[in-house]
């Protein structure tokens, strides 16, 4: 039988490829049953895995608070897989003990009687060192010497401020001496100057550099600071002891225990853009960037107060913890907590982290 032959080269191809077309789909009808192919899941991620939840923070406005602020608006939380929600509010400490909220940055001394009293918070960061609050007084308020302050309505924070406690201890025990408090907020407190109706007053930056600001009717200085290490009050030449003590610890960062508990990578994220932010700061406390996010969050304020203050605002998460029990024996002395807690101030998980 003779084969027959294509004779046209282009119908010839197309008839192979059809051939092997249909060839191909009876043997992968075979193979076909029924079974869907598998789903190749992705790598899981290297690094610390997290919760996934948010981490709120109960926070009252304030520049001591601006590294939490940098490294919320720099994106430093959300680089490394972290959602955190800042919430205002005046009762951080509570929501924080209440399980209301996850980290507060606070005062030590409010936070230092709950953890005395067995409640739910504990100290994981230091915010900043030193406390920047210093006395202010008018340019001519005859005070030269500690023992001028005998008797004196001063404004402050609390009794439980801990530049409040720091002068106070101080003026008890070398020179025999107390004032007596006015209990105001900062502002209240500068305006209670400003009327004459105390003759100095307590205050933390940015206010002491809003007070340092104020001019007479002659453009003159009307306010100063005394007693804090950098000033003269007698003009002997000499530059006095700061009352409130050499570099005193000031705001610690703090977290509800059984957040610590329970999401222990989520805290270490967040002390580690603290951190992050801290350097970010100190690199450049004055930059227009870090003055507007300051200014963002704490608008009551004059950016040049923002300006002259930002460069004390000495921002580290390492826990001054000789300092903070010092607090804690100045509340037993004031019957606030029975006993100093001592390391139990401090959260066991962030050991030598950040103490």
């Amino acid at each position: 039988m003779k084969k027959r032959i294509c004779r046209n080269k282009f119908l010839c191809f197309f008839l192979v490829l059809t051939a092997l077309s249909a060839a191909s789909l009876r043997a992968g009808a075979k193979k076909d049953t029924g079974t869907p192919a598998p789903v190749v899941e992705p790598a899981a991620p290297s690094g610390p895995v997290l919760s996934g939840k948010k981490v709120i923070v109960a926070d009252a406005n304030s520049t001591h608070h601006l590294n939490l602020y940098v490294a919320y608006e720099k994106g430093l939380f959300s680089k490394r897989g972290l959602e955190v929600e800042i919430q205002q509010t005046n009762s951080g400490v509570a929501a924080v003990v209440g399980g209301e909220a996850d980290i507060v940055f606070n005062c030590p001394t409010g936070v230092i009687t709950p953890i005395g009293k067995g409640q739910n918070i504990t100290i994981i960061g230091q915010v900043k060192i030193p406390c920047t609050s210093v006395l202010v007084v008018p340019v001519n308020a005859p005070i030269k010497d500690p023992a001028d302050l005998k008797g004196q309505q001063l404004a402050g924070l609390s009794t439980t401020c801990c530049a409040v406690i720091a002068i106070r201890d101080s003026l008890k025990e070398e020179y025999n001496t107390e004032f007596e408090l006015v209990t105001l907020a900062p502002g209240a407190a500068l305006a209670a100057l400003e009327g004459n109706a105390v003759k100095g007053a307590i205050l933390e930056e940015p206010f002491v550099a809003e007070a340092l600001l104020l001019k007479d009717a002659q453009g003159q200085a009307k306010y100063k600071t005394i007693f804090d290490g950098h000033s003269d009050a007698d003009g002997d030449g000499k530059i006095d002891a700061n009352l409130a003590g050499e570099n005193p610890p000031c705001r610690t960062i703090n977290a509800n225990t059984n957040f610590l508990t329970n999401r222990t990578d989520d805290a270490k994220i967040f002390i580690e853009a603290i951190d992050e932010a801290d350097k970010l700061i100190r690199s450049n406390p004055t930059a227009g960037d870090i003055v507007a996010i300051a200014r963002k969050y704490v608008p009551n304020v004059s950016e040049q107060a923002i300006i002259n203050s930002n460069p004390k605002l000495g921002f580290q998460i390492k826990l001054d913890t000789t300092g903070l029990k010092g607090y804690a024996d100045a509340l037993v002395k004031l019957g606030t907590i029975e006993k100093n807690p001592g390391d139990a101030l401090f959260a066991p998980q962030f050991k030598g982290i950040t103490w």
